[in-house]
């Protein structure tokens, strides 16, 4: 059975090993964001990898050699002993982030740290995590469950709402 694995590679080499395992026949996917970088004769546009150092992959852990062979891998994300498996709907809220560009600041002064939320409209509607984070009362910091890590998403603070439901056990 294939599933979406996490694995660990050199910094900077995310789009490499991308590319490497989508010539393979390997599923791969690295989630980008593009950035406005400035230089002092110019700006540029510059895509960078949404979370440093992990490319998903999806296979049977079968072919985890397959995987564990490129030179640039350090090795899969565990958790508790066993591979991290990544739900095939977080690949898919990873894949909106990143083809929408969402990004819309607004202050969220009404949301305190450890709140239940779910984003309520838009690409990223029903996303829900935990407000670890509040940055000059700007933006949220949502944790996706499986993963274990931290992606911040700037959402409008109209669409979020408290959410009751507990997500982590």
């Amino acid at each position: 059975m294939t599933n979406w694995y996490v694995i660990y590679v050199n910094v900077r080499h995310e789009k490499k090993v991308t590319q490497k395992f989508l010539s393979d026949n390997i599923e791969a996917y690295s989630p980008t964001v593009k950035k406005l970088q400035q230089w002092s004769d110019r700006k540029k546009w510059v895509e960078f990898p949404m979370i440093t150092g992990y490319v998903f992959v999806k296979i049977d852990l079968l072919e985890k050699e397959k995987v564990l062979f490129n030179p640039a891998v350090l090795g899969f994300i565990k958790f508790e002993g066993k591979e991290a498996v990544v739900k095939d709907n977080e690949i898919e809220i990873l894949k909106s982030i990143a083809l929408t560009g969402f990004d819309v600041t607004q202050e969220v002064g009404t949301f305190n740290l450890n709140d239940k939320v779910e984003i309520g409209q838009g690409h990223l509607k029903g996303l829900t995590g935990t407000v670890v984070q509040i940055q000059n009362e700007e933006y949220v910091q949502i944790e996706l469950e499986s993963l274990r890590q931290s992606i911040k998403v700037k959402v409008p603070k109209h669409i979020l709402k408290i959410n009751k439901k507990v997500f982590y056990k």
